[in-house]
């Protein structure tokens, strides 16, 4: 591969990269680019997707796609790294299987295995995450949680995902969900310490996420929604980041247009179940009119939004979809998100691109225990890598995409998304 640009290593010089082995076995500036040649493709790390739900189901008849079919969707997008942060053990046997029978080369994925949140409370509310099909830990003693370490571990987890939230969004909303006490919060900070153990912490508004800093967590699976953060506040977060997760609220409030707009781009229809276009572009009115919540699920992005760029400013934000909840489809979304947190400011272009890429690797491999600290774009690491276009919006699908020196062709991804779909159409009919 010749003459091609590498921002990360150097936004000046364009470079010659030789593969051997699925490893960079040469990375070498041969060149200065120049304004002169704008359509120098870019080389950049595959996308990393911070926050999935691999065993959630994103389609609007709440169907499960098969786990073959969703590791392909990422594949198509240019997403080569996933961190699943619920549900993973529900399908762990077909993804893996899956990749042992694929003739392409599916995602890298590090899973929590079962979250762990509150017991039911006096009210009669349980914690978030019991709302899911699939088992949680509900933890309210230091055995309760020994108990979901060594479960997960078994199961291939290498990180904590902890549920803690109320379930409000704004002021004054209701609440929905039994929250961990701060006795539970503090020793399940200590303990995951303890035993070398990244924790990963669910909230969704400041006073929780305040609590959950105070308790030793620095890790945040969303950023906060019930308000936009001034200078005072962010000075009580030191070196704590936050992932972004627009894409996976954004569905609650759009209307029938905006669903056009959006499930209209490159990768849709080759892809996703068409069924979901189709109904999606026949609501009348957004869900969250429907439901009571569009001025506060609206405000909520825009802080979400507000809060996740000040962190990208600092270096600490983390791309992620939550996908898995209605509408916010693997892969497709990791795009989309990337779309929403830009909006019209072009100089956020590089800075996304790079937190999407290189900051979604250093992370995915500290969950994963990984503490080499390999540059993505190194000689001697996986072969790895999207091409871009420069100038083309962040939702463009990769001119390229290769894994593990492997070139991914997406018309044999489609195809074989297509047969793994129809497959599945023919079982559920015969049974």
């Amino acid at each position: 591969m010749t003459r091609v640009a590498i921002p990360e290593l150097d936004p000046t010089a364009v470079f010659d990269v030789t593969v051997e082995d699925g490893h960079f076995s040469g990375i070498r500036p041969v060149g200065e680019r120049t304004a002169e040649d704008p359509a120098t493709p870019e080389l950049w790390p595959g996308f990393v997707e911070t926050h999935a739900h691999v065993g959630l189901p994103a389609n609007f008849d709440d169907s499960l796609e098969d786990a073959r079919i969703v590791a392909l969707q990422y594949l198509y997008s240019g997403v080569t790294h996933v961190v699943d942060m619920f549900g993973f053990p529900l399908v762990k046997d077909v993804w893996e299987q899956g990749r042992a029978e694929s003739a392409l080369p599916y995602p890298e994925l590090v899973h929590c295995g079962y979250a762990a949140t509150a017991m039911t409370n006096a009210a009669g509310l349980t914690g978030h995450g019991v709302e899911f099909p699939a088992p949680v830990h509900m933890i309210a003693t230091e055995t309760d949680l020994e108990h979901a370490i060594r479960s997960n571990v078994e199961r291939g987890g290498t990180f904590l995902k902890v549920m803690f939230t109320d379930g409000t969004e704004q002021p004054g909303s209701p609440v929905k969900f039994s929250r961990l006490s701060r006795r539970v919060l503090e020793f399940t900070a200590r303990i995951a310490a303890e035993r070398g153990i990244t924790a990963v912490i669910d909230c969704n508004t400041l006073q929780e996420t305040r609590w959950a800093y105070e308790c030793g967590f620095r890790l945040f699976a969303h950023t906060v929604r019930d308000r936009t953060l001034d200078a005072a506040d962010w000075k009580e977060f030191e070196g704590a980041r936050f992932v972004s997760t627009l894409a996976g609220l954004r569905t609650m409030i759009m209307t029938g247009d905006e669903f056009r707009a959006e499930y209209g781009r490159e990768g849709f229809a080759e892809t996703q179940d068409l069924r979901n276009r189709e109904f999606s572009q026949s609501i009348e009115k957004p869900y969250g009119i429907e439901f009571g919540c569009q001025e506060t699920r609206t405000a909520a992005l825009a802080d979400m939004r507000r809060n996740a760029l000040a962190t990208l400013h600092e270096g600490k934000l983390l791309i992620g979809t939550d996908s898995g909840n209605t509408g916010a489809y693997h892969g497709y979304s990791f795009l989309s998100e990337l779309d929403l947190l830009r909006g019209d400011d072009a100089s956020l272009t590089e800075p996304l691109r790079r937190q999407a890429t290189v900051g979604g690797r250093r992370y995915f491999d500290e969950l994963s225990g990984d503490p080499r600290g390999t540059h993505p774009l190194s000689v001697g690491a996986a072969a790895t890598y999207n091409l871009h276009a420069p100038g083309r919006p962040l939702s463009a699908l990769p001119l390229r995409t290769v894994v593990r020196g492997v070139p991914i062709d997406r018309q044999a991804v489609a195809r074989t998304i297509a047969g793994l779909r129809a497959a599945g159409a023919d079982r559920k009919e015969e049974s």
